[in-house]
């Protein structure tokens, strides 16, 4: 900027006072627009306890830091374990065995919403996730996810394909584009940093992944499914897959029905004697509106 005006006061040698006095300003002011330092807000997490949940919905929360790390912003958006050195947040373990128990209440299982928060000056990652029965009858039976550090949006992309073919029965459906962009605190080394005028953008894509878990012979849902990850992490225990049969919280018996052509919430309810309303609560619907391969929960 110095040598811009310079090359303009030698360039017009003519000027006014006034208009020197307005060139020493802008000049003046550049300099201390240079040395400008962001000020870090402070931090506030998240309340659980503002999150609303359903009746069988369950709310998985925890958090890590990336301090003490090699290369901290890499670690900073490890949010499932890395295999090289077993660091990270351990998202998708602790969310799948979250699903897991949603299927063992009779549910087809669905990841419903996902937090996350970041604090710069701790290099702390806060999450938490809502797990419970499906809403689109659709059992979702694990999640992935795949980000990149600086890297943006192109770095991730090109890690999302290779992920996807880790499921290779399944449908991904994409739960949350995480873009945020970090006030960088630290060096890549984790040295502190005097002043903070830079951020890193971490870009996350989170996945969840259906699959069928009714198993129509038995007339109920499946609970421990066997499918292939990528790598970071499954809660698949090489047992196979385990039944349940549909129950209620109160432990009383119930039924699920996979919804077939033609089929009406009023002709369901006539059959298994009991009531539209019913049906439609036991199974969070907003609508009478269901789908061909719908998983429902009949009281």
């Amino acid at each position: 900027m110095d040598r811009v005006f310079s090359s303009l006061r030698l360039l017009v040698p003519k000027l006014f006072p006034a208009q020197v006095e307005l060139i020493n300003k802008i000049t003046d002011t550049s300099k201390n627009l240079s040395k400008a330092v962001i000020i870090i807000p402070a931090f506030e997490r998240i309340n659980p306890d503002t999150i609303k949940i359903g009746e069988f919905d369950e709310l998985i929360a925890d958090s890590y830091s990336a301090l003490g790390m090699p290369n901290v912003y890499d670690a900073l958006h490890s949010f499932n374990r890395r295999r090289t050195d077993y660091f990270g947040g351990y998202m998708n373990v602790k969310v799948n065995a979250g699903l897991e128990r949603i299927r063992k209440k009779g549910f087809p299982s669905d990841i419903k919403k996902l937090y996350i928060e970041i604090d710069p000056l701790s290099l702390t990652v806060q999450w938490i996730a809502v797990v419970g029965p499906s809403e689109d009858g659709r059992c979702y039976a694990c999640m992935d996810s795949r980000g990149s550090a600086g890297g943006g949006l192109s770095a991730v992309n090109g890690q999302i394909p290779i992920m996807h073919r880790g499921y290779p029965s399944m449908q991904p459906k994409l739960i949350l584009d995480f873009n945020e962009d970090v006030l960088q605190c630290y060096e890549w080394d984790g040295t502190l940093l005097p002043e903070h005028k830079n951020f890193i953008n971490i870009r996350q894509k989170f996945y969840k992944y259906a699959t069928d878990c009714y198993n129509e012979k038995t007339n109920s849902v499946i609970v421990s499914l066997n499918y292939k990850n990528t790598g970071y992490d499954t809660i698949n225990d090489g047992q196979g897959s385990q039944n349940v049969q549909a129950k209620k919280v109160a432990n009383a018996k119930s039924n699920v029905y996979k919804v077939k052509s033609g089929d009406t919430l009023g002709h369901i309810a006539q059959r298994f004697r009991t009531s539209v309303s019913a049906i439609k609560h036991l199974n969070h619907l907003k609508s009478d509106n269901i789908n061909v391969g719908q998983v429902l929960k009949i009281p």
